[in-house]
């Protein structure tokens, strides 16, 4: 039995652990408001940012299968990798200033590793 069949990644445990995720992502952006004492944006940066983590760990457990639209494990990487970064550089920047320009400058590094990621690891 392999461990995604143990896991069983169905729809209906991948609704609940998204749902776990999310009130992750909601106890530890509450915590590091009230830590840092910073506004409310902190909370849902860090929800963004428990959803990458969550999109990237899940992603050996998801679906590769589909002809036409793209696969979950497709979509897994793309917006892991995206929410991760987005999280991640909104949050340094409420507490170290950063410049716009560099900001996107690693957006699109990260924007380039996802398609070149994707482009290998579909050549067989």
């Amino acid at each position: 039995m392999s461990t995604k069949d143990m896991l069983g990644l169905s729809k209906k445990n991948d609704s609940l652990l998204t749902t776990v995720a999310l009130l992750l992502g909601l106890v530890a952006g509450i915590v590091v408001q009230q830590l840092t004492n910073e506004g409310f944006l902190v909370i849902v940066y860090t929800v963004i940012l428990v959803f990458g983590i969550y999109y990237l760990i899940t992603i050996p457990f998801a679906d590769n299968k589909s002809d036409f639209i793209p696969s979950q494990r497709s979509f897994r990487v793309v917006w892991g990798s995206l929410l991760t970064t987005v999280g991640a550089l909104l949050l340094v920047n409420v507490y170290e200033s950063i410049d716009l320009w560099i900001m996107v400058v690693i957006l699109l590094l990260v924007i380039t590793a996802v398609i070149l990621f994707m482009f290998f690891s579909k050549r067989e």
